[in-house]
């Protein structure tokens, strides 16, 4: 699911022609991936099924998030009914997707019978939403900035028929483009100021 829709994207970028419709969904789909991968999270919604370690902590990917359909433990990763833990046995904070138990670790190491690497990546599986369609407006804002910055690029190297050149006349008109353009500019720092507030932090 995109972040936007072509038509958002185009209005903000002020396009008004539909002749590179095709280019900007290509490039929408660029986008989608870039700020999901920069971000660490999916914006579009939905049911996610997640795998944490067994500690009393757990940070989701994705939130603001809805609702929690269950969390489980087990060291075995089978994750069957009778691995549930009780909602009573836990608090969620839903706008940043922290899970924090009451009773210590979700899967303690010094428990009978669980083995030491009980705290591994998939100990503790959470299934979880979160709204779709509520994509913030300022990170809209940095995905048409996104697009507009590839677009930008792919229409100065047309322009330039994908040569190493920096100048071009054509009649009485002549068309200069920067090497640093050519180049494909540095990313706008715009983008990554708006996309800040967004990203999962690094703990």
């Amino acid at each position: 699911m995109s972040l936007d829709t072509l038509a958002n994207v185009k209005l903000r970028l002020g396009i008004t022609s539909s002749a590179d419709d095709s280019l900007l969904g290509a490039l929408q789909d660029s986008a989608d991936a870039w700020i999901t991968e920069h971000c660490q999270r999916d914006f579009g919604g939905g049911t996610f099924t997640e795998y944490h370690r067994g500690g009393a902590i757990l940070f989701l990917r994705n939130f603001p998030v809805q609702s929690v359909t269950s969390v489980k433990a087990d060291a075995g990763y089978g994750f069957a009914a009778s691995t549930v833990v009780p909602a009573t046995a836990y608090v969620m904070h839903l706008e940043r997707g922290v899970i924090v138990s009451l009773f210590g670790a979700f899967a303690p190491r010094e428990l009978a019978g669980v083995p030491p690497w009980s705290w591994s990546p998939r100990t503790v599986q959470v299934v979880y939403s979160t709204a779709t369609s509520a994509v913030p407006a300022d990170l809209r804002q940095a995905y048409a900035l996104l697009v507009g910055h590839w677009y930008r690029h792919v229409k100065t190297m047309v322009a330039s028929s994908y040569q190493n050149v920096t100048q071009q006349t054509f009649g009485d008109a002549t068309a200069i483009f920067s090497k640093d353009q050519i180049a494909g500019l540095p990313m706008p720092p715009d983008i990554f100021r708006l996309l800040a507030p967004h990203r999962v932090p690094n703990l």
